[in-house]
């Protein structure tokens, strides 16, 4: 008796793992909506958008770019502040010089990292996003989900940065 009872205890734990990992936040449309308000707050900060601040780009690596600024700051979306990095990507095959020369010009895709507050604990509460030079998400690989929230390749490669915070630029959050 106490093996049966054993056993469907332990299926439903591994399903409700599965279960939990499969509905972690990721291209919903309330995802979307967040991330089009941070978009907003972002452009009007100016560290997106046409009249962004320019830093000097650096050489860059996969999944980001040849070519990569990085710009790190504190915004308040929906009444929330918290830091935000956004890295501008470019490529390929462009020089340093050309990036700097006109940015737009080789400008593949933004990709942000917002600390929400009781987002996602698992995850040190990033919201990522990845936008592309029109503001629109890029998709996952399935050709449709957007890329905000908590991508599984996001969360996964940040993950490995070094420290606890999955930030690869230091470890401060």
């Amino acid at each position: 008796m106490k093996k049966l009872f054993l056993l469907p205890a332990c299926l439903v734990t591994f399903t409700s793992f599965v279960a939990c990992a499969q509905t972690m936040p990721f291209g919903s449309v309330a995802e979307q909506d967040y991330g089009t308000n941070l978009w907003r707050v972002l452009e009007t900060a100016k560290l997106v958008g046409e009249d962004k601040i320019m830093a000097w780009p650096y050489e860059g690596n996969p999944p980001h770019g040849d070519k990569l600024v990085t710009l790190e700051s504190r915004i308040t979306v929906n009444g929330q502040t918290g830091p935000v990095l956004v890295k501008h990507n470019y490529g390929p095959d462009v020089s340093l010089e050309e990036v700097s020369n006109n940015p737009a010009g080789s400008l593949v895709a933004t990709t942000v990292m917002f600390k929400r507050q009781g987002y996602d604990s698992d995850n040190r509460d990033w919201f990522f996003a990845k936008y592309l030079p029109d503001a629109s998400y890029d998709v996952a690989p399935d050709g449709s989900t957007p890329l905000v929230g908590s991508p599984t390749g996001c969360v996964t490669c940040h993950s490995n940065a070094p420290g606890s915070d999955m930030v690869f630029l230091n470890n401060k959050y």
